[in-house]
């Protein structure tokens, strides 16, 4: 499959968005995010809006389609690939998972976008019908451009006897986050993925979901949104690594089409070995892109017939998610090599692949722990984890 096969996965409105964000690579780099006539395009485009059901106005799209639309953005920017996705991700769980009256007004903005994170632990002392909440978090995508921002808590009320964890994501308006700006890394520098922190502040109960509790909102196959899995995020990871491996293949063919050895005077592109090497790639990519798609219609098609997802089945999700990460490394990893000395330029394109795809590598759902305990639960060695 090349880029263009990928990109009819677009409509006129999203190819409009990722043809400007790939000619802003360079001051999106520079200011370390998208700036905010891009965030109201996707927001009014309804990009962000994939995921949510449509019985709250959504667009009814299945999760396959919501990830070939993240891999195809990725052949353009992979920074503007991750804040869609991610931000499509988190506007389905939230208003899957929260208080139907609470989505409502969430989707009555039509710049409606959030940006939430599990990298730290806020804490929500709970006092009465609502809570106290106090936090800082990193790594929080697309904040600049969010109206919710929030992050995973621990509730603690004074009056419980249980001893059981209560964690929530929980979530405030913008406006009464802090933005740390702290986001200064190798690659998908234009996703603003900066720290923020919450002072001590009141926080409406509507405003929290449990990441790891299947929804009672009756939303059809939706449901699945959230309470089955970390999915979303991880087959986030996924679409943006493989269309960026994607961008790098797709950009070493007219290279080595045009460049010849050194000491041959050959074209690269005519010498078995390279030949071999870029078929191998390919079914690399096709093979991971491949199992990804499977499962992801298979996880829907479950989420159709029963409204939620067998534990085997979220152990497959994340294994493929995860296994895709790595080839489409491996993949970037083999042009490169193919590549030579080509990528040492700060802004060759392909050097912009490499940078994407590491920055990206060791995200945290689909890191190794995340494949010890796809493991350990296939065996029957441990309980359901939430991240799977």
């Amino acid at each position: 499959m090349a880029t263009h096969d990928l990109r009819r996965h677009l409509d006129e409105a999203a190819l409009a968005i990722a043809t400007e964000a790939q000619q802003l690579v360079g001051s999106t780099d520079a200011e370390r995010r998208l700036p905010d006539s891009m965030f109201r395009s996707i927001a009014t485009s309804g990009l962000f809006r994939q995921l949510v059901p449509p019985q709250l106005g959504g667009p009814d799209r299945s999760p396959l389609e919501w990830f070939r639309c993240g891999m195809a953005l990725a052949t353009f920017d992979s920074s503007l690939a991750w804040v869609v996705t991610q931000g499509a991700s988190e506007l389905g769980w939230m208003t899957v998972g929260g208080d139907p009256s609470w989505a409502a007004d969430v989707l009555e903005d039509p710049l409606a976008a959030s940006a939430s994170t599990v990298a730290g632990l806020g804490t929500a002392l709970i006092d009465g019908d609502d809570a106290v909440l106090t936090g800082r978090w990193g790594f929080d995508t697309g904040c600049q451009g969010a109206t919710w921002i929030g992050g995973l808590t621990l509730m603690v009320d004074p009056k419980a006897s249980s001893e059981e964890l209560d964690l929530r994501i929980c979530w405030v308006p913008a406006d009464r986050a802090t933005i740390i700006d702290d986001w200064d890394t190798l690659g998908l520098r234009g996703t603003g993925s900066h720290s923020i922190a919450i002072d001590a502040q009141r926080l409406s109960a509507a405003w929290t979901v449990n990441p790891s509790a299947p929804t009672s909102n009756e939303y059809g196959p939706h449901r699945v949104i959230v309470g089955n899995g970390n999915w979303p995020i991880n087959f986030s990871v996924a679409a943006v690594q493989l269309g960026t491996a994607r961008r790098a293949l797709d950009l070493v063919r007219p290279m080595l089409e045009s460049k010849s050895g050194h000491v041959s005077g050959i074209r690269l592109i005519e010498r078995g070995w390279v030949q071999q090497r870029l078929t191998a790639l390919e079914g690399l990519w096709m093979a991971a892109a491949a199992s990804a798609e499977r499962e992801l219609e298979s996880m829907w098609a479950q989420a159709v017939a029963t409204g939620e997802l067998s534990s085997n089945q979220r152990v497959r999700n994340a294994t493929a998610a995860s296994t895709a990460n790595t080839l489409a490394v491996q993949v970037v990893d083999g042009v490169c090599e193919l590549a030579g000395a080509s990528i040492s330029s700060a802004a060759s394109p392909i050097g912009r692949c490499l940078r994407d795809v590491q920055t990206l590598r060791g995200h945290v759902s689909t890191c190794n722990e995340v494949m010890e305990l796809c493991t350990a639960k296939a065996h029957g060695l441990a309980e359901f984890p939430w991240l799977v």
